[in-house]
């Protein structure tokens, strides 16, 4: 009976991360949509089969010495000295382990801090409780492009009786786009789980993340940090359509924002950031919301991305 249960436990161990990576509800990460939101799943699925072997190694001869050696089986414990080998293997290997987790995990972060080179930007204003979101390559002065309010109910957030709507950022497929993040009042943050980006949006600073949507699709994102009463209700959307359907939303939305295509500005390489690296190039900074709205708040603005 005891092998029978030890050898279940040992094969629901096992299987656990394969249900983990086929899981597409709250029981693992959705389906990764991106290098970014693939390279955060594999790291969690390398780690998770390392913590539930080390679970099997640990767990199962524990339970086994608990029923081998219980009370009515024997008489009088018996007594061990130190093993000189036991204590060199219980060391060695955590410290190995601990250091192949410590180097995957810096590739993973290197991968996601550093910002692609040709990425189109996008700024992001968080406030209680909703979102902006702009273009700023395509951008002049005080005329913003922007995502234009929701005309309808979100059937997947409204509740009977309580319909919402969702602000929808539309980006194009494949190409990389850089975030810029700030906030008007407290800490939000903006987090779209299938693209795995999850950064803070934090009043008078700018944070930088990134993201490139390899598929066509429409992902539901939301706030990440406790920001007020309507916390749960902060939702948006992400949708990623093919380049010549952006295209023609952007230019409607350029033409909505009074701006003439042709005076467009010079390229402008975007440097400062510490710790982040890659080209972040705006057609014209001076008209970044999100400086305007981190200068507001805070008269120190955060440093932007380095070239890398």
């Amino acid at each position: 009976m005891l092998k029978k249960l030890l050898s279940l436990l040992g094969m629901l161990a096992l299987a656990a991360p394969a249900l983990a990576v086929e899981s597409i509800h709250p029981g693992g990460f959705p389906t990764p949509v991106g290098p970014t939101a693939v390279e955060i799943s594999w790291l969690y699925n390398i780690i998770f089969v390392i913590i539930a072997v080390i679970s099997v190694v640990v767990v199962v001869p524990i339970l086994y010495i608990l029923w081998k050696y219980r009370r009515d089986k024997v008489s009088k414990p018996a007594t061990f000295s130190h093993s000189l080998v036991l204590e060199l293997i219980w060391t060695i290997v955590p410290a190995l382990i601990c250091v192949v987790i410590a180097v995957l995990s810096y590739r993973a972060m290197i991968m996601i801090r550093t910002m692609p080179e040709d990425a189109m930007n996008v700024e992001v204003v968080a406030y209680q409780f909703g979102w902006d979101f702009y273009y700023p390559d395509v951008s002049q002065g005080d005329k913003h492009v922007s995502v234009p309010e929701p005309t309808g109910d979100d059937p997947e957030v409204s509740l009977p009786g309580a319909p919402r709507q969702t602000k929808t950022l539309i980006v194009p497929v494949g190409k990389p786009i850089v975030l810029h993040v700030t906030a008007q009042d407290v800490i939000h943050a903006f987090f779209v789980p299938h693209l795995g980006t999850k950064i803070d949006a934090i009043p008078g600073r700018i944070n930088y993340a990134w993201f490139t949507a390899t598929e066509p699709g429409d992902w539901l994102g939301q706030c990440a940090e406790l920001c007020g009463q309507a916390h749960g209700e902060m939702f948006f959307r992400v949708k990623a359509v093919p380049q010549a359907e952006f295209d023609a939303y952007l230019a409607e939305q350029v033409k909505a924002a009074g701006i003439d295509p042709s005076a467009g500005t010079s390229p402008t390489i975007v440097t400062g950031a510490e710790g982040i690296s890659g080209t972040v190039v705006m057609a014209d900074p001076s008209a970044s919301m999100v400086q305007k709205v981190a200068g507001s708040v805070s008269t120190t603005a955060s440093p932007s991305p380095t070239v890398q």
